[in-house]
């Protein structure tokens, strides 16, 4: 009965009936300019395009469906000179007004008024925080991705909007939401060149955007143009720093460190169809460094007080020490054969090189095609290929960096949108996607190849040693298929209510394995004297090993909203709810206190206990698997929920106007916590050594929830200046935690010392802060953008797992509001843009005050608190300068771009004993303990340059545009 009452209001609201929002509206008044009287019936057209309407009764116009960009409009009547508006912007889900005064035509037939619109500096019909940036304005930043500015927009700090985790995030391209589920990060990346309109939505978003609480990313990307166009560029640069004492490696410049090489092409195909296509093939060849000084096969040992090195005999089919480091001198120094050898000497078992380990190369396809099946039938079908290979920096490898496994992304996208316009006020849009993302690691792709090494080489030397040799046994597989369908219904009923309706369906299927490789029974043990470091890897069975996880899950989500936009002169509405259902498609156990179905650690799961005594006696018949199986588990519910949302905007004044918004929001949690460790297996050990272990799954977890408000004020002050003031607060609830209770196992006859931990809904949050930005617009060459945030962001958690890590290094778990990790209370933002005919340049300024660590407990602090500490402030500058030169009909770009101008050393990560990356007294007391120096120093070991930001990188390079 429920699920026939949730689908009962889900028809209901069915018949109601977008791919959200991915076009704007022009509207505004039709005047006679001698009377003032208002115009019937004046034709207004969209040029080059088929978009138009007319006046009505009282002279109001508008015009729907229009995708973003920047177009010319002209209104056209009997007796009147024709008056065309140029260069009106228009953008996404926005309004545009345009007003029209016309002048009778008494002197000469067919003059036409031409006026060059002004963007204005205040939207009046914004009723929630909104960043709009234009492809033309993203040219000009001195970025090379687009999460470079999404994380510039105000309110975002470290990749957190407005205070909340990441995942919190939902991110659409033309209409089509591409979240993957899994982590709650994007499918695919968008090259910036393809972009015709970013939207950062940070406010209380509309109705038509779900599974998000935080904020919505929303990408339209470019359309094919007349005329055929395009461009090639190609850059190379390399970091230049002077740190060379943390970025060791960085001590020339190769201009091919990073190398990028992209073309796109535009134009049409035939009559009403077109394409853009882009390509693009970058190789980033990193800052963090090692050096190749052994292999995964080398073997370490120390006896006597030097670390001997072991490789293969060629004279025997053993192992041989083949180098020796003496004790307490410089580590590279060593011995071969009794001769002392200069330090720039390659290891024998290595070849000495330094090499990147955090490099990555990507290549991008992207294609956009846009057919006018009919003048009132439209087809957009856009292609993303998205490809990543990289290697995850792990400073266990630095010395060994060929033993580390390396990541693989494999992401496609299919996205189809038709509209079919029924009149000049009704149009829907049906929406479907295909997108999957396809992750690896792992060493080798066999995972049986010979060359895997035993585990117990990677064991450190000692407490400061980096490793020596072995291989990275673990091979991860994941992979994130979404297909989704939506309808979406707009219509302006009239003048000042335009309605959106819409339903959406996805579908996901979710496959997910990870292997830890172990040697075969008979090469368990590994002593090093002798033994071959080498092993046949087995796969344990992913039923009963803690070494094996796989699952398949096809969960599903239904939704559907319905929102109206009432536009008058004094007041503009956002109203809508929406509707979430979500079906998980897992299973939960039926006694959390006995997880593992394999190893039922209770009496009562282990055989039938007739007489009650707590022993199996003779005449007493075990379970069997398939016995528990009938009741072990239990299906996870589904789960719903209806979200209200509502804003509103009151211009004050022709140049001032004051919203507000206030929404409940929904959002699943992220896939990866619900079906974590499947099969709910534990450790079968004594004490509470599952806590060292990642948490349990839990399909039936609620979803997260939030309560958005916020107040602003837009005021324009000049011509060309305006302020906009912007305070909010976010109460968040439901969100996923390890919680301060662990769950015992096999209580009351097991061990009920035994625990472990499972996702629950524990955390919450409050989140306040307030927004100044300042705006200059574009003016004799020259545009300013500076924003403030202030924010407090408060919690239980900063991350799903801080409970369970807090329990395990002997803390308790909050259970009260501390700082937030996105609890930077001061952040500051400045964008210059300067440009003239053939030059230009911009700059991005970013200062951010210390964002919270967790100090050290001492034996002088009775109350451990978390987040209690400030991190070192954060600033950094990025440049980018230009110089065109026109060879018609071709045009030649110069530019030159650097990033963190002034080489500064940011300490992103501190130590938790003196809050600062440069400095910590483990590095003393390593001395004063006569900590032997095997493979590194003390210093290089207390030297990390992950705790700091990207020092100086420097990219030069020429487009071609035709």
């Amino acid at each position: 009965m429920k699920i026939l009452y949730r689908l009962t209001i889900f028809t209901l609201l069915l018949s109601y009936c977008s791919v959200a929002g991915t076009t704007g509206k022009i509207a505004g008044r039709i005047l006679d300019a001698k009377s003032g009287e208002a115009m019937i019936g004046v034709n207004v057209v969209l040029l080059g395009t088929t978009y138009g309407g007319a006046a009505d009764l009282d002279g109001n116009y508008y015009v729907n469906n229009i995708p973003p960009g920047t177009y010319t409009l002209k209104a056209s009547a009997v007796g009147y000179s024709s008056v065309s508006y140029e260069k009106i912007k228009v953008n996404i889900d926005l309004t545009t007004r345009i007003d029209f005064k016309m002048t009778e035509e008494v002197i000469q037939i067919g003059k036409e008024i031409i006026v060059t619109a002004e963007r204005p500096l205040v939207q009046k019909d914004l009723t929630a925080t909104t960043a709009v940036v234009g492809g033309d304005d993203i040219k000009q930043l001195p970025v090379t991705e687009i999460s470079q500015v999404i994380e510039l927009q105000a309110g975002n700090i470290g990749g957190s909007i407005r205070g909340g985790r990441k995942g919190e995030t939902a991110y659409w391209i033309d209409g089509v939401p591409v979240t993957d589920v899994f982590d709650g990060g994007s499918v695919v990346d968008v090259n910036p060149s393809m972009v015709q309109e970013l939207q950062v939505i940070s406010g209380a978003f509309n109705a038509e955007y779900g599974q998000a609480m935080s904020g919505i990313v929303n990408i339209a990307t470019r359309e094919g143009a007349e005329k055929f166009s395009g461009s090639a560029t190609v850059y190379g640069g390399d970091y230049l720093t002077s740190h060379t004492d943390i970025f060791k490696g960085k001590t020339t410049f190769d201009p091919l460190n990073i190398r990028n090489v992209e073309a796109s092409l535009s134009g049409p195909i035939v009559k009403d169809v077109s394409f853009f296509v882009d390509g693009r093939e970058i190789y980033f060849g990193g800052y963090l460094d090692g050096v190749r000084r052994f292999t995964p096969s080398t073997v370490a040992l120390i006896t006597d007080n030097s670390l001997h090195i072991l490789g293969t005999d060629p004279r025997k089919d053993s192992l041989a020490i083949v180098s020796s480091y003496p004790a307490a001198v410089d580590p590279v120094i060593f011995r071969i054969a009794d001769s002392t050898v200069k330090a720039n000497t390659p290891n024998p078992l290595g070849d000495g090189k330094t090499v990147s380990m955090n490099w990555n190369k990507k290549t991008y396809l992207q294609s956009k095609l846009a057919m006018k099946l009919m003048p009132e039938l439209k087809l957009n079908i856009t292609g993303i290929m998205d490809n990543v290979d990289s290697y995850p920096f792990d400073r266990f490898y630095i010395y060994n960096p060929d033993g580390k496994g390396l990541d693989y992304t494999r992401s496609y996208t299919g996205i189809a949108s038709l509209t079919h316009t029924l009149s000049n006020s009704t149009f829907y849009t049906v929406g479907l996607s295909l997108f999957s993302k396809e992750f690896k690691h792992q060493l080798y792709d066999d995972p049986h190849d010979p060359r895997y090494t035993h585990p117990n080489l990677l064991i450190a030397l000692n407490s400061i040693s980096e490793g020596t040799g072995g291989s990275d046994l673990n091979r991860y597989h994941r992979m994130t298929t979404t297909a989704l369908a939506k309808v979406d219904v707009s219509s302006q009923v009239n003048n000042e209510h335009f309605v959106k309706v819409g339903v959406e369906y996805r579908r996901h299927r979710l496959y997910m394995e990870n292997v830890n490789l172990v040697p075969i029974d008979e090469q368990t043990s590994f002593s090093g004297g002798g033994m071959s470091p080498y092993i046949q890897t087995q796969i344990l069975s992913a039923d009963t090993s803690l070494q094996h996880d796989v699952y398949w899950h096809q969960p599903y989500e239904l939704s559907a909203y319905v929102q109206d936009k009432m536009e008058y002169k004094s007041l503009i509405i956002n109203i809508g709810v929406r509707f979430d259902y979500f079906e998980p498609d897992g299973k939960v156990l039926t006694d959390v206190e006995d997880p593992s179905i394999y190893y039922p650690a209770k009496v009562k799961n282990q055989f039938v206990d007739e007489n009650g005594n707590g022993i199996q006696d003779p005449n007493e018949r075990s379970l069997t698997v398939a016995d528990r199986m009938a009741y072990w588990y239990k299906k996870a519910s589904a789960k719903w929920q209806f979200s209200p949302r509502f804003g509103a905007s009151f211009p004050i004044t022709d140049r001032g106007v004051i919203h507000f918004s206030y929404g409940h929001f929904f959002q699943v949690p992220n896939f990866e916590r619900l079906y974590q460790n499947p099969l709910f297996k534990v450790g079968t050990s004594t004490g509470n050594v599952d806590l060292n272990s990642a948490p349990t799954g839990n399909a039936d977890l609620k979803p997260e929830q939030t309560i958005n408000a916020e107040i602003g004020l837009q005021q324009q002050l000049t011509e060309d200046l305006s302020v906009d003031v912007t305070a909010y607060l976010r109460d968040i609830r439901n969100l996923t935690g390890t919680g301060a209770d662990q769950i015992g196992i096999g209580a009351p006859y097991g061990l009920a010392s035994r625990v472990y931990t499972q996702y629950v809904n524990f955390d919450f949050g409050f989140v306040r802060g307030f927004i100044v930005t300042v705006n200059k617009r574009f003016t004799q060459g020259l545009s300013v953008n500076v924003d403030y945030t202030f924010q407090v962001a408060r919690g239980t958690a900063s991350d799903p797992n801080e409970a369970r890590g807090n329990v395990t290094n002997s803390r308790q778990p909050e259970i009260q509001l501390s700082p937030l990790a996105s609890d930077q209370r001061h952040t500051l933002n400045a964008v210059l843009n300067y440009s003239a005919d053939t030059y230009g340049g911009s700059v991005i300024a970013q200062y951010g005050s210390g964002q919270p660590y967790t100090p050290r407990a001492s034996s002088d602090v009775t109350v451990f608190l978390t987040n209690s500490g400030i991190k070192p402030t954060y600033l950094n500058l990025d440049m980018k300068v230009y110089k065109s030169i026109a060879m018609e009909p071709l045009k030649l770009l110069f530019f030159l771009r650097v990033n963190n101008v002034f080489d500064i050393k940011n300490e992103m990560s501190v130590y938790d004993d003196t809050g600062t990356a440069t400095k910590t007294y483990d590095e003393a007391r390593a001395r004063q303990s006569g900590a032997k120096e095997y493979v590194n120093s003390i210093t290089d070991y207390y030297t990390n340059p992950t705790m700091y930001s990207e020092p100086r990188r420097i990219e030069f390079g020429v487009t071609l545009e035709f």
